[in-house]
């Protein structure tokens, strides 16, 4: 899984400073009552991050670890993101991937056969988890980034190794 350590590491990387560049306000600005803020994207990335890591090592150690899904929208709302200072925010992001691109790296390659029930059709294995995280921050910078420059989008997904 070196490689998809490596992929998440540089997308980590190349976010890092972009989203540094965001201001406080763009930020927690929310045009729409019912959409997330940017901030809440963010800290949805953390939630995601933070659960994926949990998947990541329990899966290591049982070749089938059952049922493992959150309330996406309950971790943001309880977690209050709208008043976490974005800077702060964007740094415990990068340090949490950092060190989840640092487990990646070291997964015992016997185990990505393993499987987590995600509340998808069917469960899915070791592999399909770290592929999928990846893909999915991927998705989420590409969103924060097209609403602070809409020609990033196409910017962004063209820069992700793959």
């Amino acid at each position: 899984m070196t490689s998809s350590a490596q992929t998440l590491k540089s997308l980590i990387d190349s976010a890092r400073p972009r989203l540094l560049s965001i201001s406080e306000s763009s930020a927690g600005a929310k045009p729409y009552p019912d959409k997330w803020s940017l901030k809440e994207i963010l800290g949805h990335l953390l939630d995601s991050a933070t659960n994926n890591r949990q998947r990541i090592v329990r899966m290591q150690e049982e070749p089938d670890i059952g049922p493992f899904v959150y309330s996406q929208q309950h971790w943001v709302t309880v977690q209050h993101y709208q008043s976490e200072p974005w800077q702060l925010m964007v740094e415990f992001w990068y340090l949490y991937n950092a060190h989840l691109a640092h487990v990646i790296a070291h997964v015992d390659p016997s185990t990505l056969g393993n499987r987590c029930d995600m509340g998808y059709a069917k469960p899915a294995t070791l592999k399909f988890v770290i592929e999928d995280y990846i893909r999915h921050v991927e998705h989420h910078l590409g969103q924060i980034l097209a609403e602070v420059d809409p020609r990033s989008r196409e910017k962004w997904i063209s820069r992700v190794p793959e």
